[in-house]
């Protein structure tokens, strides 16, 4: 078989039912289409319901369909980087089996990346495109984790969906050793470690489960919380956050013994903890986001902006204490800490998002 133009990878566990007529189908609208150098590349995870003999069945018939079998590694997202890593072809389509992601979609995927994006998206919340079948809470509860995670990670804002489990990447503008899969959603750990990428988005309609049981469970949506709460920042700059609380109020308490003076007690603690964070949130938080030619360069100059961006969070962390002070007699130190508590969220999404865009979060 000639190099094939697109390589369609199907992530399967027990699909039995339903992977026999998607295959006929992605084959039908590929070739109906023009494509007929391609190949199906399904990953199974040792379905017990014999998934892949079913697969391999109809590759004897047809060389460009195949299945790969897994008895050792689990998980949706590590089974696609298999699949990428087996594909021949540099555009590669990831897809569900179950029907929901309607196969003649395909082409218009395949067509965006041949017209210069990196990144296809099928996308269930941009203009013309929706959900089949689902209840409010579950809609709900998509919609929740949609907004949660373009907080989280910044790259995910580049697309309406970015928890799609429907698109087409060009293999040749992703690192795959880079990937770290996890979870259900591929997708996201691939946007957020390739934050230079060209997105372009595919409506589509998410369409009922033709047969079989859905995946989504208690443990799906556990690995998706871990995986997001990984790829973010957030936690290295939760725990340099948490020293630069304790560098504040021992500053804090150490000029007030010294000197009396409780304004500039607090703007000393301030001060210090900012130093301090900066300091390690360039050589802990964000030190393996850097392109490398940014490393070691413009530190002054992210200094300055650092300042800038924690500015709102100095406002905030003074205003409180003192009105805790003055109105309710509180401990200074006490009250300088829940002043600390509320600036946080401020001092988090400006940091990340004006002061280090020289790596990761930017610089493209």
């Amino acid at each position: 078989m000639s190099k094939p133009s697109v390589s369609i990878i199907i992530p399967t566990y027990n699909e039995a039912e339903n992977i026999g007529p998607l295959l006929d189908k992605i084959v039908e609208v590929l070739e109906s289409n023009g494509y007929s150098s391609f190949e199906v590349i399904v990953v199974d995870d040792n379905s017990p319901d014999g998934t892949c003999n079913i697969v391999r069945a109809k590759g004897e018939r047809d060389p460009r369909i195949k299945c790969i079998l897994r008895t050792q590694e689990k998980g949706l997202s590590s089974a696609v980087v298999t699949g990428y890593k087996n594909a021949k072809s540099d555009i590669a389509v990831v897809m569900d089996a179950d029907f929901q992601h309607p196969p003649e979609v395909i082409p218009k995927l395949i067509k965006a990346i041949e017209e210069g994006a990196d990144i296809a998206i099928a996308t269930r919340y941009g203009k013309g495109g929706g959900v089949e079948g689902w209840s409010r809470i579950r809609l709900l509860m998509s919609r929740v984790a949609t907004i949660g995670v373009k907080i989280l990670i910044r790259e995910a804002r580049n697309t309406s969906d970015p928890l799609s489990g429907f698109f087409a990447v060009r293999l040749s503008t992703i690192n795959l050793e880079g990937l770290k899969p996890k979870g259900f959603k591929i997708l996201l750990e691939i946007l957020a470690r390739h934050p230079c990428l060209k997105v372009k988005e595919v409506p589509y309609v998410f369409k009922k489960r033709r047969s079989g049981e859905s995946k989504l469970g208690f443990s799906v949506i556990t690995d998706f919380l871990m995986q997001s709460w990984e790829i973010s920042p957030m936690p290295r700059f939760l725990l340099v956050g948490a020293s630069g609380v304790l560098v504040n109020l021992l500053t804090m308490w150490l000029i007030l013994k010294l000197t009396g003076l409780l304004d500039l007690a607090s703007i000393a603690g301030i001060e210090a903890s900012i130093l301090s964070n900066f300091a390690l949130h360039e050589t802990f938080t964000f030190r393996h986001y850097f392109k490398r030619d940014c490393l070691g360069r413009g530190a002054v100059k992210r200094l300055l902006y650092y300042h800038r961006a924690s500015l709102a969070s100095i406002i905030t962390t003074y205003i409180v204490m003192r009105l805790l002070v003055t109105l309710l007699s509180m401990n200074p130190v006490l009250g300088q800490f829940i002043g600390i508590l509320m600036g946080f969220a401020v001092n988090y999404l400006l940091s990340v998002e004006t002061v280090w865009e020289c790596g990761r979060y930017g610089g493209c």
